[in-house]
């Protein structure tokens, strides 16, 4: 489906116009992510690109499947259309990659693109500096990782920030140990969706919108993809994940670190 610039700034503005109107007077989850939703007029089909390797397919793969459990929400899963350095965003989907970000902190990373609250795409990072051996070289962190920065894509902030106490048996809780297994954080698994995570995902997609992206029906063609690339109309807003994964990592730079690269994120948005 080809859409000229004026074209895509018209739906940007039929999008967030519709989310204004729906969304006024509603009472979100503590665990909203600012409001930041996908609109739909029905259920839910979004696309998740795969473009990573072998070490992390099964991990978004089962990720996918465990938050397509949601209500009105389904995770589509196809072959991936972003370059795996660059992760750029495509309109209408999510696009996974993995590769070597560095030592930067985090060990995954997730970003929506917005018009006011309304997601148009939005991108997950796995940063394979912190998995290519040592403390977080497992199942279990990869697991927990892929788990919660998907959860972010659907406008999901953390559910608990405190890596010292017990887990609360979601993916998108901080932790020392995302087994439950090592006896410093209770004995809850913290690798997959919580109930706590879809009774949040329930109040956030309640209501039903005017208008839904074409990308995400159900009975979307791959042929009628619209791809925005690097030259996105200026209405999108860049947004990175409410925090990182930066806690987690030793010897990281101190929270001042953390917080200049997302400064850095914002302006390059």
């Amino acid at each position: 489906m080809a859409f000229s610039r004026t074209g895509i700034r018209r739906l940007l503005t039929l999008v967030a116009s519709a989310s204004l109107t729906t969304a006024a007077g509603a009472t979100l989850p503590t665990q909203s992510w600012n409001g930041y939703h996908w609109q739909r007029t029905g259920p839910l089909a979004i696309q998740l690109g795969s473009n990573v390797g072998s070490a992390w397919g099964s991990y978004v793969a089962a990720a996918a499947t465990e938050w397509s459990a949601a209500n009105n929400i389904d995770f589509v899963q196809v072959r991936g259309t972003s370059p795996t350095s660059a992760c750029n965003p495509v309109f209408g989907t999510v696009q996974v990659c993995n590769g070597n970000y560095g030592k930067n902190g985090w060990l995954g990373y997730a970003t929506v693109y917005a018009s006011g609250t309304v997601i148009l795409e939005a991108t997950v990072k796995l940063n394979d500096y912190y998995f290519a051996g040592g403390t977080y070289d497992t199942a279990a962190w990869r697991a927990q990782t892929a788990c919660q920065e998907i959860g972010h894509t659907l406008g999901l902030a953390h559910n608990d920030t405190i890596r010292t106490d017990a887990n609360k048996g979601t993916c998108m809780d901080y932790t020392n140990d995302p087994t439950g297994t090592r006896g410093t954080n209770g004995t809850l698994a913290n690798l997959t969706p919580g109930a706590s995570d879809f009774a949040a995902l329930n109040v956030i997609y309640a209501h039903v919108d005017t208008t839904q992206l074409p990308q995400t029906r159900p009975s979307f063609r791959a042929s009628d993809a619209l791809s925005l690339g690097d030259d996105g109309p200026d209405a999108i807003q860049a947004l990175p994940e409410p925090a990182t994964w930066a806690l987690f990592v030793a010897g990281f730079g101190g929270v001042g670190a953390m917080l200049r690269r997302r400064q850095a994120d914002l302006r390059i948005a």
